[in-house]
């Protein structure tokens, strides 16, 4: 199989329910979507029906095509773009296996602005704190959509999490 680039994103919150809102969401862009969950059966693609898939809460892999033809042509063409400027991607996530992690600043973190910035090491720390990897056809206007749709689905669920508490 061709391979895909990773992104890799640091979320806290319920991931599995902001798959499904993403996939929920996603279907309205893909209508004849397909998807494919769990160590079993990771290379069956079902139809995406709202609720009827229930995702493992603490880790699991979500292989998504646009139709049936982008989901039988994965294995020989993996994650690359169609015609269409579309591809499959897939979506893995765990529990962080750290307590703490050192990250480089890029942005600064207080958003200050008329400040020079220079980048900085610092600390990211939380309990509960998932790592989820998007795997997805080269950097593309498709790529980058994939990925803000997710990190706006795992905000929302993450703002939930604070809010039921």
């Amino acid at each position: 199989m061709i391979t895909g680039s990773d992104t890799v994103l640091v979320a806290c919150g319920p991931v599995p329910a902001a798959i499904e809102r993403f996939l929920d969401r996603w279907s309205a862009r893909w209508p004849h979507l397909r998807v494919a969950s769990g160590a079993e059966d990771a290379d069956v693609f079902s139809p995406w029906v709202p609720g009827a898939m229930r995702l493992d809460e603490l880790s699991g892999q979500v292989l998504v095509a646009r139709d049936e033809d982008m989901a039988a042509g994965w294995d020989d063409s993996g994650y690359v773009l169609d015609p269409r400027g579309e591809g499959p991607f897939s979506f893995a996530y765990e529990p962080a296996g750290w307590q703490s992690l050192k990250v480089m600043a890029l942005e600064d973190p207080y958003v200050r602005t008329g400040f020079g910035y220079e980048p900085y090491e610092i600390s990211l720390v939380g309990a509960g704190l998932r790592m989820i990897t998007v795997v997805a056809p080269e950097e593309r206007p498709f790529r980058h959509a994939v990925v803000d749709a997710l990190t706006a689905c795992l905000n929302e669920a993450s703002a939930q999490g604070r809010t039921a508490r």
